[in-house]
């Protein structure tokens, strides 16, 4: 009785090692960019959020400003001014951001001001989450 393995075994093992992770590698990262894509989508839509409930607790005018490196909730009017909340923006997980460079702006009430329709895509590469938001600020994932 023999004790260990062959050469020729441990090629064969490696082998197949490598077949297997040349079929998993393309899949897994399909699937961290349809991750990464989502979770920049909502994040957008979680500042969205943020900003109107935040116009509407302070009775205060708020302003959204929406970039791919972050995501800025600011009081605009009033003595109590400044960032309310900021979080990183898509480009920290490497998700390519397309959208209107304007900032929403939220009544005291809540309603958007301004230019309200806007969508948001965000993309990293086959995976792609459109955020849409209507003029009343409804929003909206695509998944396209």
């Amino acid at each position: 009785m023999r004790a260990g393995t062959s050469i020729l075994e441990l090629i064969v093992v490696i082998a197949l090692i490598g077949l297997l992770s040349a079929i998993a590698v393309p899949s897994v990262s399909a699937l961290l960019a349809a991750v990464a894509t989502e979770s920049a989508a909502r994040e957008l839509m979680a500042a969205h959020r943020i900003a109107r409930f935040t116009a509407i607790m302070r009775s205060r005018v708020t302003r959204l400003d929406i970039a791919p490196e972050s995501l800025v909730v600011r009081i605009v009017s009033g003595a109590d001014t400044g960032v309310v909340w900021r979080a990183a923006g898509p480009a920290a997980e490497r998700v390519l951001f397309e959208g209107p460079a304007y900032p929403l702006v939220f009544t005291p009430i809540g309603l958007p001001r301004g230019l309200g329709n806007a969508t948001y895509t965000f993309s990293r590469g086959a995976a792609r989450r459109s955020v849409v938001i209507s003029r009343l600020g409804r929003l909206r994932l695509v998944r396209e």
